[in-house]
């Protein structure tokens, strides 16, 4: 199969589904919750957030992402110029995250200037694991030989029973091995960088769901069957979700911490291999169904990146700040969520949209300038 920019992109035809890229910005703002929960993670309903996001939001995230890379690669004949902008944009946010924000963390909490490379790069990962996957799926999306096979998963699923269930069960599987074969690397980094090793077994393990967004933008059939059917995604996150409260909350048979420890992190890994695809079969349905974005959260989605990246430091000051306070789990979890989602709001309007070299520096692309003469003409990003 040989991909052509006319090739339709949405299933009506539409050349986009309006509301995949706002369910990618709401994935990325809610790290932001997340993040308000920090040092009160065992406080039950912050405790609940935890367990949701690492069963599924952050693959997803990636999930949505590798779809969304791919309709963009389908609308370009020549995806170098493409490829090169869009590590641009990854890229320079996540040199100035590593070079300014990552210190101003260090900074908060002591930490000294020269275990910076050591120190935990909390949510800057996420930037190293989309530049890693996006060069991947480059390379596989202008491979001949991944085009042939494509032709042929075309020709011998489409009229196939039960696509969804192999998509999902083998989506899971790959990112399940994938988690599991690189953990025991992970233990066997230093102590010292245990803390940037910590990512490893994830960035690994999402790389296939990433691949899966990517197949099904270039395969049709796919996406079609990913959403054909409701009930398989909903009993897989049900089922991931009642495994995981019955072991937080203490309701397996009698056995010892080790091995309570040991089935705890394995229900954790593969909630976050099979959830990520039965989420994002529930995602696009719903994405689908999308046919205007209230103004308010596209202002939201467009500022998520910027908020993203800047949130982090901001919270982490309000709860160094707040902690001897002790004012109360929910009064500190407001507090940081509204400080540091508003604060890196603002800093996105006021900065971001106002400034080329904001814009550049926080989001890796330039702001369009206005010509002397003529209407102004404005490319989306991708």
């Amino acid at each position: 199969m040989t991909p052509s920019p006319a090739q339709p992109i949405g299933f009506g035809g539409e050349g986009r589904i309006e509301g995949l890229s706002l369910w990618r910005a709401l994935l990325m703002l809610a790290g932001i919750a997340l993040h308000a929960t920090m040092g009160r993670e065992d406080y039950p309903p912050f405790a609940a957030i935890n367990i949701a996001s690492a069963a599924f939001r952050m693959g997803t995230f990636f999930t949505i992402s590798g779809l969304l890379t791919g309709f963009a690669l389908l609308r370009r004949s020549d995806s170098r110029p493409w490829l090169r902008t869009r590590l641009v944009r990854l890229g320079v946010p996540l040199i100035v995250g590593l070079g300014l924000i990552f210190p101003a963390m260090a900074l908060v909490t002591g930490a000294g200037l020269g275990r910076l490379w050591t120190c935990n790069p909390h949510h800057l990962w996420f930037l190293i694991a989309l530049i890693l996957y996006t060069l991947a799926g480059h390379a596989l999306w202008r491979s001949k030989r991944v085009s042939r096979l494509f032709d042929r998963i075309e020709r011998h699923v489409a009229g196939g029973g039960h696509l969804q269930a192999r998509l999902v069960l083998l989506a899971g599987l790959l990112s399940f091995l994938l988690i599991m074969l690189v953990m025991p690397i992970r233990m066997r980094v230093p102590p010292e960088w245990q803390p940037l090793a910590r990512s490893l077994p994830l960035v690994a393990g999402y790389a296939p769901l990433f691949l899966l967004g990517l197949a099904m933008a270039r395969a049709p059939v796919l996406r079609r069957a990913l959403v054909g059917d409701r009930r398989l995604p909903v009993a897989i996150l049900l089922g991931g979700a009642a495994i995981t409260m019955a072991w937080h909350w203490g309701l397996w048979p009698a056995m010892s911490d080790t091995r309570l420890f040991w089935w705890g992190g394995l229900i954790e890994l593969a909630c976050a291999a099979w959830c990520p695809p039965a989420a994002t079969a529930l995602i696009l349905r719903s994405a689908l169904a999308i046919r205007r974005v209230p103004p308010l959260l596209a202002q939201l989605g467009e500022a998520s990146f910027t908020m993203y990246l800047l949130h982090y430091p901001i919270i982490l000051a309000v709860k160094t700040v707040a902690h001897p306070w002790h004012i109360g789990p929910w009064i500190e979890f407001d507090l940081a969520l509204i400080v540091g989602g508003g604060l890196s709001y603002l800093v996105h309007r006021l900065g971001v949209e106002r400034s080329a070299t904001l814009a550049w520096l926080l989001n890796g692309r330039g702001m369009p300038t206005r010509p002397a003469a003529g209407p102004a003409v404005m490319a989306k990003p991708v």
